[in-house]
């Protein structure tokens, strides 16, 4: 069994984890531009195993030539640059690491919300200006006695909660599935509807997939629920958001945060004025070193254990 990785960094301990499992494995040659759509449409076609990463997109016709069974491993949660062809998914099974980025994303989302409470940026942004703690539009706050709200109850945001009462935050969820999620309940978190959570959270975090049941979730509606000096975090795609909904609730109220952690889009970027209660990041938050040697390790083991040929 024949495996390639689009990874030129991809860990000897990861490439030793799959030729214990049987797999000869071809690692992308260091320094050398990612494979092209054209270049990896033969690579799918060659190769049993391939791994990739969300900057390489999987598009359904490259598996035109496709007969026999193909592993795709993507070092990501998400898998939505992976789309086959409704005939050949009986074929192709995807792997991903959906524990991975969870300790690092949610480190992320508390460093958001301690950044906005403390004011951070809006005192940074003073100080350069020589002026004093009086300027600031509100005081700093305290995370703790606070309300977070977290919409999502998956591996990231189960370590958010926990962060969340370790700052002595109280704890709301909304999930679609709350009856799977009775560990959080045991946990002291409450499970509540959305419209509940997003007027009533203080910070507010959103965690979750890109797909139909979440397109535009949070919409202009959902928007102009959240208390006036909420922070909104969100580490999720651009499509479950109404993002100009957000940013003009920033420029009206600056008491107001939003931090978002995106793919870069010059729409998006041509509409930040450098606000101090806007803070967004270009798809950062999972991107630590820890997750990428989590990432490879978890990928390369998932596809150990399911490596042998249908």
């Amino acid at each position: 069994m024949k495996a390639y990785s689009v990874f030129d960094d991809f860990p000897k301990e990861a490439v030793e984890t799959l030729v214990s499992a049987g797999f000869e494995v071809f690692v992308h040659p260091l320094g050398v531009s990612r494979p092209s759509e054209a270049q990896m449409k033969a690579i799918l076609e060659e190769y049993y195993c391939v791994i990739i990463g969300t900057s390489q997109l999987i598009t359904e016709d490259m598996f035109e030539s496709i007969t026999e069974p193909r592993i795709i491993g993507t070092a990501s949660v998400g898998i939505d640059h992976i789309h086959i062809p409704a005939d050949k998914r009986a074929l192709v099974k995807i792997i991903n690491t959906p524990k991975a980025n969870a300790q690092s994303v949610a480190e992320y989302t508390m460093g958001c919300a301690l950044a906005a409470c403390k004011r951070l940026a809006e005192g940074c942004r003073l100080y350069s200006k020589g002026k004093n703690n009086k300027q600031l539009y509100r005081k700093p706050e305290d995370l703790n006695g606070k309300i977070l709200g977290v919409v999502g109850a998956g591996n990231i945001s189960a370590k958010i909660m926990v962060y969340g009462q370790l700052f002595g935050m109280k704890v709301l969820c909304w999930t679609a599935h709350p009856e799977r999620h009775s560990e959080l309940q045991d946990n002291g978190v409450d499970f509540v509807d959305l419209d509940t959570l997003l007027s009533t959270a203080d910070v507010i975090s959103v965690n979750l997939p890109n797909n139909a049941g979440t397109k535009n979730l949070i919409s202009r509606g959902k928007v102009a629920l959240m208390k006036d000096t909420a922070t909104f975090i969100s580490v999720s795609r651009r499509d479950t958001l109404d993002i100009e909904a957000l940013l003009e609730r920033t420029e009206r109220e600056p008491g107001f945060y939003v931090c978002l952690d995106l793919d870069v889009d010059a729409e998006i970027v041509s509409q930040l004025s450098g606000r101090s209660n806007v803070l967004v990041t270009p798809h950062i938050a999972g991107g630590t070193v820890e997750t990428r040697k989590r990432m490879f390790r978890e990928v390369a083991e998932s596809i150990a254990k399911s490596g042998a040929r249908r």
